[in-house]
């Protein structure tokens, strides 16, 4: 949403599937790397602040 682009753009423009790109985003997968780094290439961030922003909403749950 902030780079300004629809879902519908971001799959265009990465190749992968609307159903991968629902599973990335609601942290129901992990990506490859080479996904992920289409995917910062398209929104002209670096892999790491996608990696942190993922830590950030969908934070690992330690095991007792």
């Amino acid at each position: 949403m902030k780079a300004g682009l629809s879902q519908d753009k971001l799959v265009a423009q990465t190749g992968i599937s609307r159903s991968q790109l629902y599973f990335i985003e609601s942290g129901r997968c992990v990506p490859r790397v080479e996904t992920m780094e289409k995917i910062a290439s398209v929104l002209n961030v670096k892999v790491s602040d996608i990696i942190i922003m993922a830590e950030t909403l969908y934070p690992v749950k330690q095991a007792k």
